[in-house]
């Protein structure tokens, strides 16, 4: 399995507009963050998580053009803003109904704001518009795309409910607050874990750092790579410098094998 870091900001991005901070004026091309996304392939399926408002160009920069299935874990704008521009990735894929699986709660905004995207009896609504396939997905429930099986998680962001997936080793959990025990035993010694992490002080509806590193002591992954990351973290290179050997800030266009 191979994952792309397509982004790996908050929602605002880094820089945030009108902020001179050290962090937004960074030199270092890790402290620039798109909105966070991921993009996976794994036995001959490519999958993308959130497709937030910098879709668009995460596409276009690392040459994406085809798509199996996309994979919407809640319905904040950071991470469904991009849904109008999968029109493209229908058309670039021969017209071929884009696949999105989604637990009800998020399905149901989304149809709010892209009721276009459910056409009824399959015809679009207007010309342009993508045939879309949604499929409802509920947490503990495993699921079946065309050559891979998929867990969605539970976990929650303050008191919304969001969606965690594991495929294969990998456990993909962002914009958590807290993490039921349930899920928590769905990460092992052999779990390459993706993490919200928002910034240093604490939060009301993420992660901050210190429970980002304290969840990871409890579960005991392989391996971490921290996400979803605020300019108020800090430059990369100074956080980097204070993280556990295995755990690792991700940056926009990190690559990673599991």
């Amino acid at each position: 399995m191979k994952l792309l870091f397509l982004g790996t900001g908050a929602s605002l991005g880094t820089p945030v507009l009108g902020c001179d901070c050290a962090v937004c004026r960074s030199g270092d091309p890790r402290d620039i963050r798109l909105r966070t996304s991921v993009f996976i392939e794994a036995n001959n399926e490519s999958f993308l998580i959130d497709p937030g408002p910098d879709f668009r160009q995460q596409c276009l920069k690392y040459g994406i053009t085809r798509i199996d299935n996309f994979l919407i874990t809640h319905s904040h704008n950071d991470h469904i803003g991009g849904l109008d521009e999968t029109r493209a990735i229908f058309y670039a894929m021969d017209q071929r109904p884009l696949q999105f699986y989604a637990e009800s709660f998020t399905i149901k905004t989304v149809r709010k704001y892209y009721d276009y995207l459910f056409p009824e009896d399959n015809k679009p609504s207007y010309h342009g518009a993508p045939q879309s396939e949604f499929h409802n997905i509920k947490a503990g429930v495993e699921f079946q795309t065309a050559n891979n099986k998929i867990l969605p998680l539970r976990a929650f962001h303050g008191s919304m409910p969001v969606t965690g997936f594991k495929i294969q080793r990998l456990v993909y959990l962002t914009d958590v607050k807290t993490v039921p025990e349930v899920t928590e035993r769905m990460i092992d010694r052999e779990t390459v874990l993706v993490l919200g992490a928002l910034h240093v002080q604490p939060h009301a509806l993420h992660f901050n750092l210190q429970e980002a590193l304290e969840f990871v002591a409890k579960t005991q992954p392989e391996r971490a790579y921290l996400t979803h990351i605020s300019h108020w973290m800090g430059r990369y290179e100074d956080v980097t410098r204070r993280l556990p050997e295995n755990v690792m800030l991700a940056h926009d266009g990190l690559e990673i094998l599991i």
